[in-house]
């Protein structure tokens, strides 16, 4: 396992190649009015398509942005963000959100799941808001809850499920229409070892998720020992 630390200049990367799914090239992130709140400063990474890659580092040091200024979420200060071939920097939200909806599956760390709508609901969501056929939909649901073991929950409001259950729709629902690139922040976290070892499982060359792009913010130890490449953020600290 290769353990690279972010934060150093990587130097001048330029354009992707085809076989690269990610990259950040000399990348500056700030927040704050005055931008005061510096997390990143000339970062650059490369991903390649098929790469599992585990990205660590201490609470505030800067996981979450890393990946949502991957799916597109954030917009960096400085610098440039290509994925799946399309520069995230310069394209339009509309654009971005296409991309995001036919081509990434993403776990966030605070779930977006509605309360109001079944686990099947919810897993069909992008697919619906994609404009799939009903017998697609019914069918890529059915598959992906099976692999889960959450099949039999399909009719259960997600607001009756405990948290791991929950969690599991997440990536039931990040996995379901087969996105060639899925990023996960923190999946295991928190949640019982059963659920934590069931999402585990799909990170082991699970069928649904072999030849795929996998990039998952994580603390969990076994998480990095099955991926591919480690990943270490190191936290910035304030004057």
């Amino acid at each position: 396992m290769e353990d690279v630390e972010l934060i150093p200049r990587l130097g001048r990367l330029g354009m992707p190649p085809p076989e690269v799914a990610v990259q950040l090239s000399h990348v500056s992130k700030s927040y704050g009015p005055q931008r005061q709140s510096e997390v990143f400063t000339d970062v650059s990474l490369r991903v390649r398509r098929g790469e599992f890659v585990a990205i660590t580092g201490p609470v505030g040091c800067g996981k979450t942005t890393l990946i949502r200024l991957i799916s597109g979420l954030e917009r960096p200060d400085n610098g440039s963000v290509s994925v799946l071939g399309f520069e995230l920097s310069r394209a339009s939200e509309r654009d971005i959100a296409s991309l995001r909806s036919s081509r990434i599956g993403i776990v966030p760390q605070a779930q977006s799941l509605v309360d109001g709508f079944t686990v099947a609901q919810n897993v069909e969501l992008p697919f619906f808001l994609a404009g799939a056929g009903r017998e697609k939909r019914s069918r890529a649901v059915e598959k992906v809850l099976e692999s889960l073991g959450m099949a039999p929950e399909a009719g259960r409001l997600v607001g009756e499920l405990s948290v791991g259950e929950r969690q599991l729709v997440s990536v039931a629902r990040a996995i379901v229409t087969d996105p060639e690139l899925i990023l996960m922040d923190e999946p295991t976290e928190s949640l019982d070892p059963l659920v934590a070892e069931l999402i585990l499982g799909l990170m082991r060359g699970d069928s649904m998720l072999r030849g795929k792009t996998v990039i998952m913010a994580t603390h969990d130890r076994k998480v990095t020992e099955l991926a591919g490449r480690t990943v270490r953020v190191a936290k910035k600290f304030q004057a």
